[in-house]
């Protein structure tokens, strides 16, 4: 049923001579016999060998088609061949040659045209798989047509306008990308971590990583979905970029109120900028019919000239972007929750802020801080977004704001950097409160689906825990004597949920022993200063 056929290469050696070293393929025999009877009559004695480094096994069995399977080692060549007669003997077939019919190239650009648009980050994706693709000199795929043509695409993207292409390249051209162009069978995982480690010579090693995010999403795809089998995984063995680029920014000082600042100057002249429009509104009609272009850029700077004192004179402030960087400092929010909110998912009276899918692909609500609310109230409400401004606007309007307050170099401020400055001021108030904030707090508070995500605060948690523990045991009656050592009553304040949940100073969660049959009893590790409390048990 199946047969294994060597097709290792040939190597001729001569004892001492690596100079006269050859190696053939494994159909030139009769080459090989030529060069060892010319190393003979030289008075050599040459040594033929076979290498252990390429087999194929072929499959034959009535009813079915031939198949043709090729392996890198005669161990694997075996396990090949016991692997699809065991399947044949259960009635089983399965076309291993249907991975050497699509290279990875395709696989790449049918990732894009039908899994990508059910994703958020469709956009994104197709950036990335493009780049990929005309680097390897493969057509690019147009997504704009690849959303249209989706049956069910991600909501998020209804109305989606792409960029148009300017033909300009913003990556360097990798020349390992070349490797998408063998087929999916004749992957291995040298391929991958070739294009890793030439990727990372020139971009960060976290932008290799979300690369490889895609490529191992393709492979899984590939296998467990449109049902390409493969010998082995291509994406088994790669080895992933490390790096660690979690920010620490918090601000400093002054920094918080020259932001605002900086805020508000530039809601200030986007302001003016718009009662100018406003002024302008005959001027700019008129222009539309001017003859020649030169015209109307005259008629438009003439206008602006006239109007530019009454506009500054009459202008309605709106603290557009003054109130956005509050609403990230007082519920930090994601960027691209702040930009997505609606007015219709604010709830005045009960103070809180809907958001249908955050980055975890689940709802949760934002607590809003009545200063913050007062805010959100002396926006116009224009339209239904909150922030009515696009993701490029906000770029730039940042980057004016953070030069102004002198946010840059060394200083340089992130918008993320602001959910993380709120995320940490929570666990700040609630150290100086009497019962304190968990991490479950703050995850509810931050919308983290795992709370590892949130070790990075846990130190500052910590002294609210060191409170409690003062408060119980200078309770007397929650606090009694045991063999001259003092421990805390069942139904003391401080609970074994409150111990368990509790972060140490080291950044770590408490280890915890193995806990003892009584539900409300304390783990074996605790504080220095808690003495565990085991009742006695009655027989």
């Amino acid at each position: 049923m199946a047969s294994i056929e060597n097709r290792s290469r040939f190597k001729v050696t001569v004892q001492n001579r690596d100079d006269l070293t050859l190696t053939f393929t494994h159909s030139a025999v009769k080459a090989v016999r030529a060069y060892v009877e010319e190393l003979k009559t030289k008075g050599f004695k040459p040594k033929v060998s076979r290498l252990n480094d390429s087999f194929a096994v072929r499959v034959r069995q009535v009813g079915y088609p031939d198949q043709t399977l090729f392996a890198a080692s005669e161990e694997e060549a075996v396990d090949i061949q016991q692997r699809v007669e065991s399947e044949r003997r259960q009635g089983l077939f399965v076309d291993y040659g249907k991975a050497r019919r699509f290279s990875f190239g395709d696989l790449l650009a049918r990732y894009l045209r039908e899994e990508s648009p059910r994703h958020k980050g469709f956009e994104v994706e197709g950036y990335i798989i493009n780049a990929i693709l005309e680097d390897a000199g493969l057509p690019r795929v147009d997504v704009a047509a690849a959303l249209a043509a989706h049956k069910n695409p991600h909501p998020s993207l209804a109305g989606k306008k792409f960029r148009k292409p300017t033909g300009k390249k913003m990556r360097e051209a990798s020349v390992t990308s070349r490797f998408i162009l063998k087929s999916f069978a004749e992957l291995e995982p040298t391929d991958f971590n070739d294009y890793i480690d030439d990727r990372c010579q020139s971009v960060a090693a976290s932008t290799v990583d979300r690369e490889v995010d895609i490529f191992s999403a393709v492979c899984r795809m590939a296998i467990d979905t449109w049902r390409i089998p493969v010998a082995h995984s291509p994406m088994a063995g790669v080895k992933r970029p490390s790096y660690f680029n979690e920010r620490d920014r918090r601000l400093k000082g002054d920094e918080e109120q020259r932001l605002l600042d900086a805020a508000h100057a530039e809601d200030a002249k986007q302001s003016i900028a718009a009662r100018l429009e406003e002024l302008m509104g005959a001027e700019r009609a008129a222009s539309q019919a001017a003859a020649t272009t030169y015209r109307r850029k005259a008629i438009i700077n003439a206008a602006r000239a006239a109007h530019a004192a009454e506009a500054e004179a009459t202008y309605v402030h709106v603290p557009l972007f003054e109130t956005f960087v509050n609403f990230q400092l007082m519920t930090g929010a994601r960027r691209s929750e702040a930009l997505s909110m609606t007015w219709d998912r604010i709830d005045f009276d009960n103070q809180t802020a809907f958001i249908p899918e955050s980055k975890n692909g689940r709802p949760r609500k934002l607590p809003l801080r009545k200063d913050l609310m007062e805010l959100l109230k002396r926006l116009p409400r224009t339209g239904t977004l909150v922030f009515p401004f696009s993701l490029d606007a906000l770029r730039k309007a940042w980057a004016r704001i953070c030069a102004a307050a002198g946010l840059v170099g060394a200083d340089d401020l992130h918008i993320h950097d602001l959910r993380h400055e709120s995320i940490s001021r929570v666990a700040d108030a609630g150290a100086k409160l009497p019962g304190g904030f968990s991490l479950v707090d703050l995850q509810a508070f931050s919308g983290h689906r795992d709370t590892r995500m949130l070790l990075r605060y846990t130190h500052l948690c910590t002294p609210s825990l060191a409170k409690r523990l003062d408060e119980a045991f200078a309770d007397q009656q929650q606090v009694s004597l045991h063999r001259g050592q003092r421990r805390l009553k069942q139904g003391a304040s401080l609970t074994l949920k409150d111990i368990v949940n509790a972060p140490s100073s080291t950044d770590q969660a408490a280890p915890v022993a193995d806990m003892p049959p009584d539900d409300n009893a304390l783990p074996d590790v605790l504080p220095s200063n808690v003495v565990p409390f085991r009742p006695r048990r009655v027989a």
